[in-house]
């Protein structure tokens, strides 16, 4: 076998293989005498046709078998012997195959391309010291009753206030003719809280259970809900209820159903400590993300076209992945994958990096933390664990490992700064600014 490998650019290979006419012969010969041997012709006893007639009437058959198996069993070697990890074959090209000559074919494939490491340990990276403040204690003390608050009925005779619950009945007119799909029973909100049209919350703080309201509402053109779009509805409306939220005490009894807390003062601790651990969270997220960016904004790499599809199309169906086929028909995706393209670049990229370091530095995923996974991904899909043993999930999961941690690697041998917060900088840390994507993200 002689191979030949041409450098298309840094992310393509042309492989070319030539197989000496002896071992076409053999494969030849062989599916001659097998054909010859499974021939079933009148006149003939099995195994007796001549090959001159076998020839004649299965030599195409025979070379297109010859070319599949020389191209399969010699493929894997070739590989080996040119020292090539492809991506992805692009186009396998087989040349013509005759007896007594050399066969060759060509395959068009990607690899991963070779580029150079900036410098990666060491990089600066400033942050803000990590404080707890007693207000954001308080704020999240505050959260936790409010999520436990129960609604009392509002017994004396007062008017209504941003923060009350009330109950409503209403219907919606129009023309003077009652709209069947604008009205309900017993429909209850928050006052305050923009759950209604602000012409009804006007109308109704102030106002007192059991009075009678007309509202009238006029909506835009352009309004989200088509039904209502462009229309001007008289809304009749009556104050069934009314209800306001109490919070529970902040005492040892609250305290008691939310954990093992002795003291109040024990529980304020308790916050304070998840408070600061969110924020070392958002730190060090922040941390990674920014070394992360310096080295993919100092890194040259011509990007292989199929792992920026493959990215594509897991972003995109990751974006859509609860809407229905009938919408996903409807949907522009060359629009999205268009407006997505950078994104996956950036991704690819960055995913190149962290295993070129990885190999550097010998960083991979042990056998036990895949199999963890495995397990904690057939849990979560209710599927047997076996039916998640297959190459492409083991290679993901592999994958996201060793990126997990060549970016702890990272910010272990990073030079991090403490720095105070800069008075100027009203819009919020880096930091929190990373906080706010994670919860989108959620």
């Amino acid at each position: 076998m002689e191979i030949h490998v041409e450098e298309i650019s840094p992310a393509k290979r042309k492989l070319e293989v030539t197989l000496p006419k002896e071992e076409v012969n053999a494969e030849i010969n062989s599916l001659y005498q097998d054909m010859r041997r499974r021939a079933r012709l009148k006149g003939f006893r099995p195994g007796k046709v001549p090959m001159s007639i076998i020839k004649s009437l299965y030599k195409d058959q025979v070379i297109a078998t010859a070319i599949h198996n020389l191209i399969e069993r010699t493929y894997p070697e070739a590989l080996k012997k040119a020292q090539l990890q492809p991506i992805k074959e692009r186009n396998i090209e087989p040349g013509a195959l005759k007896e007594d000559d050399e066969f060759e074919y060509i395959v068009t494939l990607e690899v991963i391309p070779e580029f150079e490491l900036p410098p990666y340990k060491g990089i600066e990276v400033e942050v803000t010291p990590i404080e707890v403040t007693e207000k954001e204690v308080e704020a999240e003390i505050n959260r936790l009753r409010e999520m436990h608050a129960e609604l009392k009925t509002i017994e004396e005779p007062r008017p209504l206030k941003a923060g009350d619950y009330v109950v409503l009945d209403f219907q919606g007119y129009q023309d003077g003719k009652p709209l069947g799909n604008f009205k309900a029973q017993d429909y209850m909100a928050e006052l305050g809280k923009g759950q209604l049209h602000e012409n009804i919350e006007k109308e109704l703080i102030g106002a007192k259970v059991g009075e009678e309201k007309i509202v009238k509402l006029e909506y835009p053109k352009d309004f989200q809900n088509k039904e209502l779009a462009g229309k001007k509805i008289e809304l009749h409306l009556k104050i069934k209820e009314a209800k306001e939220k109490i919070l529970p005490e902040l005492d040892e009894d609250f305290i008691k159903t939310l954990g093992d807390y002795k003291t109040v003062e024990d529980f304020k601790k308790a916050i304070y400590q998840q408070i600061k651990e969110k924020k070392e969270i958002v730190r060090d997220e922040y941390v990674k993300n920014y070394i992360l960016t310096q080295l993919t904004e100092k890194t040259e790499i011509d990007l292989p076209e199929s792992l920026v599809e493959e990215e594509l199309e897991d972003m995109l169906n990751r974006a859509f992945q609860f809407t229905t086929p009938e919408v996903r028909k409807k949907l522009d995706l060359e629009k999205y994958k268009k407006e997505l393209r950078p994104t996956a670049e950036q991704k690819v990229k960055a995913k190149l990096i962290l295993g070129k370091i990885a190999k550097e530095e010998n960083i991979t995923a042990e056998k036990d933390e895949i199999e963890e996974e495995l397990k904690l991904m057939a849990e979560n899909l209710k599927v047997p664990l076996e039916q998640m043993r297959v190459p492409y999930v083991i290679s993901r999961i592999e994958s996201r490992i060793i990126g997990e941690k060549v970016l702890a690697f990272l910010k272990e041998k990073a030079e991090i700064k403490e720095v105070e917060k800069k008075e100027e900088a009203k819009e919020g840390t880096k930091e929190e600014e990373v906080k706010e994507t994670e919860e989108k993200k959620e």
